[in-house]
């Protein structure tokens, strides 16, 4: 595998990390939403990624919130060809509450360490609008540590909104100097708590696709 091939393999897999954890958005969004689980609740994501060139990889994400305002999450992704693994934790903080028809701040700030390398400082500034006819508009914009001496912005843009058991969405989302990727998905509960859901997207010709579920407790 070549540098370059596997710097986007790291730099993926934490774009993805760093989007996993919230409640309105969730799975398949990697675009994330500025609201927290309720107090006590947390779930459990799990997912299965073919990304650009070819790689595939299993992650598993859980969350909780111990205090109003604020959700824990980890989250472990293991590229399945090579090995690589890439481990983060992050503390997410709603800022301003929740509306069901306006809009809302949140932050997120997080660690990720891939294999073989030093740990990474991420954070990401989010902000939600919802809408009761229209849906819910999220907007992402933050920074990754890429090595002790470069930090890389990273951006992100997402729709979704709910047709009958089904929630669908469209998103854009990349980081400084990079292509953006496009993407669009499909959630739906299959039992009153576990959701199944599946994700389409297209980065610098490439195709990625994702199957995962969530579980909620």
């Amino acid at each position: 595998m070549s540098t370059q091939n596997q710097w986007s393999q790291v730099l993926f897999l934490l774009l993805g990390l760093s989007g996993m954890f919230s409640v309105q958005a969730g799975r398949p969004l990697t675009v994330d939403d500025a609201s927290v689980n309720d107090v006590g609740e947390g779930h459990v994501e799990g997912w299965w990624t073919r990304a650009p060139h070819g790689s595939r990889s299993w992650t598993v994400a859980p969350a909780y919130a111990p205090m109003q305002n604020v959700e824990l999450g980890a989250g472990l992704a293991r590229e399945q060809k090579t090995g690589l693994e890439t481990l983060n934790v992050q503390a997410k903080f709603r800022i301003t509450p929740s509306q069901e028809n306006g809009c809302n701040v949140g932050a997120v700030l997080g660690t990720a360490r891939t294999t073989g390398e030093a740990s990474k400082g991420y954070v990401n500034a989010l902000f939600s609008c919802n809408h009761a006819t229209l849906g819910s508009l999220h907007t992402n914009l933050g920074a990754l540590d890429v090595t002790s001496h470069q930090r890389i912005g990273t951006w992100g843009l997402a729709w979704e909104r709910a047709y009958g058991d089904i929630t669908a969405h469209v998103e854009v989302y990349g980081q400084q100097q990079g292509k953006p990727t496009w993407a669009t998905g499909l959630r739906t509960s299959i039992l009153p708590k576990l959701q199944l859901d599946t994700s389409i997207g297209r980065q610098g010709g490439q195709n990625l696709l994702t199957l995962g579920t969530k579980w909620m407790f």
